[in-house]
């Protein structure tokens, strides 16, 4: 008979739910709950031992998917997406499933994530893991975008560049800074084929950098004339300016550039986007170490990268405010821990749910001696609640969080 849990809840709220994840989600199927994200991390069925047993006949584990991705689907937002992480071991065991179930048309990639430099096999070392993407309604759901500086293949070298011009402009003025960001981005075109930084040529008084993008559309040419900041433009030849709110709306937010005496809007280095690509710089150590910047070294055996899931969530919510995420195999808890980043850098109110069973930690593992030494409960559970709360206390969140078990 399966449990039922109250989720009568006004507002989406951060909640963790104790136990069965089949029992959890017919609930949020019951409430007519709609989620924007589903990530999870089930078992890979490798026959591995962890602080958990990751083994189950493969009939076993594809009902076990099956009961579970069923009631997903009908929880999906017709505009969400759902993420899975596999490996090699069910990768097309799943496919198959996922293609029955929300259909080839709605199949929209695999993500491939770097693990450790080496791996123990004798014949292909197998140094990579998936994360398969399908949409609930793939005509329905956003383009995925992804600021570049939220990339890692971007990100270092943004940050690089915006320091030197920063520190160059400081010391020696605005043509200096110009003249060494014409430098650095030619010697990062060439050596990373970075074409799209030949646009990025110009430094404000802040050292910010930036391009002129057009303030002009497809339309009748106008004059347009705007008193509040002495603005007066005659026609263009064959298009029509932008509205008088918007550039109005350019100039409050200081982003607002004339050249030749023309309105330009400034699109800062910071702002700037992409499309996404399938392979991603993630590695799995990078889970460790989000557990060992919090002091909780050996808390899990194997963490996803927190900086993954960001981007995962990211991509799929460029455009939107507050998303509902779920993660129904929560594991250590990094789903949480993504969207509390996310919300505290980017300024989102995204809300999670999690489920987690309460699972028995192993003896003779290093999850069981912290839950020993900190006196928590041997359960995988408690160690993910004792995560979320150091990331709560390190961001100094005060949002609401409810922990639920079924039937109370």
């Amino acid at each position: 008979m399966p449990k039922q849990y109250n989720l009568d809840f006004i507002n989406p709220v951060n909640t963790i739910a104790i136990g069965d994840n089949l029992d959890f989600l017919k609930s949020a199927q019951r409430k007519v709950l709609q989620y924007d994200i589903v990530y999870i991390d089930p078992p890979y069925n490798t026959g591995n031992k962890f602080s958990y047993n990751d083994k189950r006949s493969a009939n076993d584990w594809l009902k076990f998917m099956r009961d579970r991705l069923v009631v997903t689907r009908d929880i999906l937002r017709e505009s969400g997406v759902l993420y899975i992480s596999i490996d090699d071991s069910s990768l097309y065991d799943l496919k198959i499933l996922c293609d029955e179930l929300y259909g080839v048309q709605n199949f929209l990639g695999v993500f491939i994530t770097k693990q450790a430099v080496r791996s123990n096999s004798n014949h292909i070392n197998t140094i990579h893991e998936y994360v398969v993407a399908y949409a609930k309604s793939k005509n329905k759901l956003s383009s995925f975008k992804i600021k570049r500086i939220d990339s890692p293949g971007d990100a270092v070298m943004i940050k690089d560049l915006s320091r030197r011009v920063k520190k160059e402009l400081k010391a020696n003025g605005k043509a200096s800074a110009t003249k060494l960001l014409s430098k650095l981005n030619s010697e990062y075109m060439q050596k990373r084929g970075m074409t799209w930084l030949k646009n990025y040529s110009q430094v404000d008084d802040d050292g910010r950098i930036f391009f002129s993008k057009d303030l002009s559309v497809p339309g009748q040419p106008n004059a347009l004339e705007i008193p509040e900041i002495g603005l007066k433009l005659k026609p263009l030849a064959t298009r029509k300016w932008s509205t008088a709110k918007k550039i109005m709306q350019l100039y409050n937010e200081d982003k607002l550039h004339f050249k030749n005496g023309r309105p330009y809007e400034k699109h800062y280095l910071e702002d700037a986007h992409d499309n996404v690509s399938s392979v991603l710089d993630f590695y799995s150590r990078q889970g460790t170490n989000d557990l060992n910047k919090l002091g909780l070294r050996g808390l899990f055996d194997t963490p996803k990268p927190v900086e993954l899931i960001k981007y995962l969530i990211r991509i799929a919510t460029y455009e939107t405010e507050n998303a509902l995420v779920l993660d129904y195999f929560a594991g250590s808890g990094t789903t949480a821990q993504a969207v509390m980043e996310i919300n505290h850098e980017d300024g989102k109110c995204h809300t999670y749910h999690l489920v987690q069973l309460d699972e028995e930690i192993s003896k003779d593992t290093l999850q069981y001696d912290f839950a020993k030494e900190h006196n928590l409960a041997l359960s995988v559970d408690q160690l993910m609640v004792y995560r979320l709360n150091a990331v709560r206390d390190k961001l100094k969140l005060d949002d609401e969080l409810k922990i639920i078990k079924a039937g109370e």
